[in-house]
């Protein structure tokens, strides 16, 4: 078999290309460029942007449906490369907001699937794979589309954050996270890493609390990541508060003073 196809490749780590390794950072570095560039395009010429980020919807699709294709040809598909991992549901969910942009989902895509995919990037559960090998080329492909969206999509408003909408995308997450839980406990998988940590990143740190407590280091790690999402519009929030308080204020004492 073609070695860009040797699935049997990262039985010695070595020889894959490591995380945060030069060649991790510099592919990196460029991919965090091209999305600013994407982001300068899609806020100055809103036409082009517009063209961008449809295209994004349509290659991530085409990447997930290519994948599996070439997999099947090669009679190595299984139960480990179903689309249930949050990055690949999340191709489908991006494709039908492309088609039909409606704000819960938007909302969804912005609050799980963008710091997915960026936690996916900085933390490959690849890297003991070749850079230059199918699942790598692929990963890396996918998993910048999948940024690639959302980050243009904020760019042309397509996506607004919305702090109020959260409660139903983490139920929307919920619903689609318990009943792979229990799934994974029927097939022995590790669907959206719910059954153990993947190596080499942060939850790590909580394997020893066992198969499934290490869930709990999700939550700290989330909330960290949510806090930085909608930072700026807690921030907005606080303002608005304190600014009505102090109207509230100036109501009352005018009403007092004014004549009967």
């Amino acid at each position: 078999m073609n070695k860009f196809f040797d699935y049997t490749a990262n039985t010695f780590p070595e020889l894959g290309f490591g995380r945060f390794s030069p060649a991790h950072l510099i592919l990196l570095s460029a991919l965090v460029l091209l999305l600013l560039g994407a982001y300068i395009l899609c806020r100055k010429m809103p036409g082009p942007g517009r063209c961008l980020h449809r295209a994004s919807a349509w290659l991530l699709l085409f990447t997930q449906l290519g994948r599996a294709a070439i997999l099947i040809a090669l009679g190595i598909y299984d139960r480990g490369w179903l689309p249930l991992h949050l990055c690949t549901l999340s191709v489908y969910l991006c494709f039908i907001h492309m088609l039909r942009p409606k704000p819960a989902l938007g909302q969804f895509i912005y609050a799980f699937s963008l710091p997915g995919a960026a936690f996916a990037m900085a933390f490959p559960d690849w890297a003991d794979y070749p850079l230059w090998h199918f699942v790598s080329f692929t990963s890396f492909l996918l998993h910048f589309f999948l940024l690639l969206y959302p980050i243009t999509a904020l760019a042309l408003g397509e996506i607004r954050i919305n702090i109020r909408r959260f409660p139903c995308s983490l139920a929307l997450m919920l619903s689609f996270a318990l009943p792979i839980w229990a799934l994974n406990k029927l097939l022995g998988t590790n669907y959206m890493f719910l059954s153990w940590p993947p190596p080499g990143t942060p939850l790590e740190l909580f394997a020893p609390l066992g198969s499934s407590g290490y869930l709990i280091g999700f939550i700290p790690l989330a909330t960290a990541v949510w806090f930085l999402l909608y930072m700026r519009q807690l921030w907005s929030f606080g303002k608005k508060e304190e600014n009505y308080s102090y109207l509230e204020e100036n109501t009352g004492t005018n009403r007092g003073d004014s004549p009967s």
